[in-house]
């Protein structure tokens, strides 16, 4: 029996988690490392509903212009949910997915799941998503291989509510290519295998959840690469930036940078890892926008 008391046991256990979570990471990454640019043709942000810097989701419509794309296409871009069960700030955040309009794709670039996750939380996050004309697909991050999801069953899992899960693969889907990545930090990333297949004549989108594989993703010709995993830093400090970054972040803490002839996007997630925390870094329901452009990186 322990004679600990049960709230110091609980604040030890929180300590022990905050010194392990940040140990897998850095404080105040490169400074040296480019920074982000604007979106290549412009972004719109608006508030979505009401709460703390943890629930103050904002909708941000990021425009770009992709070369051999034949025709207009909307996405929905959802990363770093990071969902554990039910509850107040998941309802939030489905009440916000409940007010986006449909789009041609919904894309979740992993960690839809943290440990201690449970199946109703995600059917609830699932059924919420908006309307997707062309398909709804994920890949995995970190986090679902650390809290013990396997992908066949998480493809399953997915598969039952209309969510087709990428993992070194690829498929034609309209006017482009889609391709998702297992997580480069804790999967088993394999580039070459995840664009096998892939019809040169479209325009690659490439799909990854740890952002530090984005040249490799560039390098193979993928002309926009989506991504998330930094949160964008979660807490961003006035004239440094980000405080803290996880590994497999890179070079990419948040936004649209220019890799090689690609675009990349970092999304700044809808979750929270760590600790419930978010300062000038609100959660981001992405909405990109994309026409069709005449070379690499123009608009």
């Amino acid at each position: 029996m322990s004679l600990i008391p049960p709230k110091l046991r609980s604040g030890l256990g929180f300590a022990r988690s905050l010194s392990k979570g940040l140990s897998r990471g850095a404080f105040f990454p490169d400074r040296s490392a480019p920074p982000a640019q604007p979106a290549p043709l412009g972004s719109e942000c608006s508030p979505v509903g009401r709460g703390n810097q943890v629930s103050a989701f904002t909708q941000t419509v990021h425009r770009a212009a992709l070369p051999g794309l034949t025709r207009p296409l909307s996405i929905w871009h959802f990363t770093d949910l990071h969902l554990r069960a039910k509850g107040a700030h998941l309802d939030a955040l489905c009440g916000a997915l409940s007010t986006l309009e449909p789009a041609d794709l919904v894309v979740l670039t992993g960690d839809v799941v943290t440990r201690g996750w449970t199946d109703e939380a995600v059917d609830q996050l699932l059924r919420a998503l908006p309307k997707a004309h062309m398909g709804t697909f994920a890949i995995m991050g970190n986090w679902e291989h650390w809290s013990g999801v396997k992908p066949t069953a998480w493809a399953t899992r997915l598969e039952d509510q209309g969510v087709r899960l990428l993992l070194n693969e690829g498929m034609n889907i309209g006017p482009l290519h889609i391709a998702g990545t297992d997580d480069h930090l804790a999967g088993d990333a394999q580039v070459g295998r995840t664009i096998q297949g892939w019809d040169r004549d479209l325009p690659l989108l490439a799909l990854t959840h740890s952002p530090a594989l984005a040249p490799a993703l560039a390098r193979a010709g993928a002309s926009l690469i989506l991504a998330g995993h930094s949160h964008a830093g979660q807490v961003r400090v006035p004239g440094l930036g980000a405080l803290w970054v996880p590994m497999g972040t890179g070079q990419y803490v948040g936004g649209w940078y220019s890799v090689h002839q690609s675009w990349l996007f970092v999304g700044r997630g809808l979750g929270w890892s760590i600790a419930p925390v978010r300062w000038r870094c609100p959660p981001e329901l992405a909405r990109i926008e994309l026409q069709s452009a005449t070379g690499p990186n123009q608009g």
